[in-house]
């Protein structure tokens, strides 16, 4: 009989990053959640420094699950975030 797991519980601003930035991510890209707005912004900055130890990532989005908006940043070299512009999408 297989036992349950349960997964954490996603908070508010869900951060997602990775290596390409391609329509191929999804959940594969998410990385943690946080309650408030300041606490994704930490852990953000958190991913991107470490990104420049192991992962290598090259982009990061903060996503507001309340109001489906997104924040989207480059890790530059260093993890510095630097956020990008919006792109509207075509119609």
């Amino acid at each position: 009989m297989e036992s349950e797991v349960k997964a954490p519980a996603v908070n508010r601003f869900a951060i997602f990053a990775g290596r390409v930035h391609l329509m191929n991510g999804g959940a594969r890209n998410f990385r943690n959640s946080a309650s408030t707005e300041q606490a994704a912004m930490e852990l953000a900055v958190k991913i991107a420094k470490k990104s420049q130890e192991s992962q290598f990532f090259s982009w990061l989005q903060i996503v507001d699950r309340a109001t489906e908006k997104y924040t989207e940043y480059s890790i530059l070299r260093g993890g510095e975030l630097e956020e990008r512009e919006k792109q509207e999408c075509p119609e």
